[in-house]
């Protein structure tokens, strides 16, 4: 769980730090998530995330990506509380360009997981399950 949850955070940042940072990110949050605890590594990741994306883009996108990533992050946060007995839950959900997001489902799906989709004028969400 803690891996795709880093990996989920991760979303935050922009695609070119993505691309050419994921990997390092993902290790030192795990590691430091060992010591530290998963969601404040999470929230760090989170953070980071926006602060580059505000400092590469227009002050609009920055808050769309906020907004969407706040979104992810409550739905994570619900989820982690929810959970419990063999049944293991993810939500997702964004608003605007999906891509990164429906990859991450699309990650979910072909890993044997059931996901629904649902549509909303403020955008689309997700609820993935795997028993």
């Amino acid at each position: 769980m803690s891996r795709r949850l880093v990996d989920l955070c991760l979303l935050a940042y922009p695609r070119a730090v993505r691309r050419r940072d994921r990997d390092h990110l993902r290790e030192l949050a795990l590691e430091l998530a060992a010591d530290h605890g998963v969601l404040r590594e999470a929230f760090g990741l989170l953070r980071g995330g926006l602060v580059e994306r505000r400092r590469q883009s227009s002050t609009r996108r920055a808050v769309v990506a906020g907004a969407a990533t706040l979104l992810a992050l409550a739905a994570l946060t619900w989820t982690a509380a929810a959970q419990s007995g063999r049944v293991e839950e993810e939500l997702f959900a964004c608003a605007g360009r999906c891509a990164n997001v429906e990859a991450e489902v699309s990650s979910r799906v072909r890993d044997g997981w059931s996901c629904t989709e649902r549509r909303e004028p403020a955008g689309v969400s997700w609820r993935c399950v795997l028993d």
